[in-house]
């Protein structure tokens, strides 16, 4: 990589300094392993020379990076918000199927965030979306383990005892090993219909399909827990949405 040598003003901050694959994430250029490859095969240029170190840092507002014959520009304003979604609207920025998408919750500026942990068409409750991929990508990232808080209301009762050995040991759906982290009974007696589940995974209507296995119907799912973000702290109405530091996730 050519240098870029810098002088810095008396009482001026040096530059932010960022790894060049977090650099390409926060442009927009998408997951952690899509920009190392991008890096890896030489197509990422730094000051006018390809550079394919990945623990080469950026400075940023200071370095000229390219991929092709665009010039990157991160984001002046970090983006990190958290949305309470009401059911009936998709995790999705278009479907030509279903016109209603949580985008129309939130101001157009912010119709290109990434959404970290989707929830299904019927599904309520906590979504975290940020214009920072790297971060969606730190919250989402199996190897993270961010823990994710459910309450479940079933059509019909099942037996706490049944539900709690099966999902603690896990078993195997349509290919996937699906299995809950903790599961508290929110009912009275011995069956209840109401369930607190904690996952680190996120398969794909995970809590539905694991109760579907046991006979159990989800009438009503809401996330009220991502990590140490939850809706009761955050106090949000339903459809409402709050800004939030990136800072509050990261230790």
């Amino acid at each position: 990589m050519s240098e870029n040598i810098t002088k810095v003003k008396k009482g001026e901050d040096p530059p932010k300094e960022i790894r060049i694959n977090r650099f390409l994430s926060d442009c927009g250029l998408g997951s952690r392993r899509k920009v190392e490859e991008l890096i890896l095969s030489g197509k990422v240029r730094v000051n006018g020379s390809v550079e394919k170190n990945l623990s080469t840092k950026i400075k940023v507002g200071v370095d000229s990076v390219q991929v092709g014959n665009k010039k990157l520009e991160p984001p002046t304003e970090s983006v990190f918000l958290a949305l309470n979604k009401p059911k009936g609207f998709l995790c999705s920025h278009s479907d030509r199927f279903h016109s209603n998408t949580i985008f129309e919750l939130l101001p157009k500026k912010y119709g290109k965030l990434f959404i970290a942990g989707r929830l299904d068409l019927d599904s309520r409750g906590l979504l975290l979306l940020s214009d920072l991929g790297n971060l969606v990508q730190e919250i989402t990232h199996p190897s993270e383990g961010s823990e994710k808080e459910y309450e479940v209301v079933l059509e019909e009762e099942l037996e706490f005892r049944l539900v709690k050995e099966k999902f603690l040991r896990g078993f195997i759906d349509e290919g996937e090993f699906l299995k809950a982290e903790k599961v508290v009974s929110l009912g009275k007696g011995q069956e209840s219909s109401k369930f607190r589940v904690i996952l680190k995974q996120g398969r794909k209507r995970q809590i539905r399909r694991m109760f579907s296995v046991l006979g159990g119907k989800v009438i009503d799912l809401q996330r009220i827990r991502i990590g140490k973000l939850s809706l009761e702290k955050l106090k949000i109405g339903e459809g409402k949405f709050v800004l939030l530091d990136p800072k509050v996730w990261r230790p």
